[in-house]
């Protein structure tokens, strides 16, 4: 059984008036300063963004050389090639003219690239040039690590980003030149 509400008919509520309900507020910002300000927002998020997936993308060779690397097992009978093709590999993609080295000239340029002190520049790395050339030459799993070890420390923390990075700009700067005026810098 349901009971019908009636409004009161005393005399006391007899002149109330219902409450009525406030226009809804509207979120978008309404003076220009606070427009201005997102906009100022919207063009650093885009920015940073940008630097981001510019970053990513420059340095997605760097994950694909520490994801080989790790898996790359200290027992594989050519551990010692695949170690120097993986390591070649990024020394050409970062300059090509990096293809010819070989021995103590490929050792020197990974060393000259490396943010640590010499990481390749000891018997244990000699012995690894060594052993690609020469059979008898075999590393135990000690000197395999090690060495696993370092190229990862090497992929990870090399300098070349910049270097590639200069060579663009610099490529960049050429053809700007180019353009105003064949290689002249024009001052205003």
């Amino acid at each position: 059984m349901s009971i019908e509400h009636t409004p009161p008919s005393t005399y006391i509520l007899r002149e109330l008036n219902d409450v009525t309900v406030p226009d809804s507020i509207s979120w978008v910002p309404q003076t220009i300063g606070w427009k201005v300000l997102l906009v100022v927002l919207i063009i650093v998020a885009a920015y940073l963004s940008y630097r981001w997936l510019l970053r990513w993308w420059c340095n997605r060779y760097r994950t694909e050389a520490i994801e080989a690397l790790t898996h790359l097992s200290i027992e594989h009978h050519h551990f010692e090639d695949i170690l120097f093709s993986i390591l070649k590999m990024v020394l050409v993609y970062l300059d090509p003219a990096n293809g010819k080295l070989f021995g103590r000239s490929f050792l020197q340029k990974i060393d000259e690239l490396s943010d640590e002190s010499t990481l390749f520049n000891d018997e244990i790395a000699q012995k690894w040039v060594q052993s690609l050339v020469n059979p008898s030459t075999v590393l135990d799993s000690r000197e395999r690590e090690i060495l696993r070890q370092r190229a990862v420390l090497w992929a990870k923390t090399h300098q070349g980003n910049s270097q590639k990075f200069a060579s663009v700009r610099s490529l960049f700067d050429k053809r700007s030149n180019e353009r105003t005026g064949r290689g002249e810098s024009r001052h205003v």
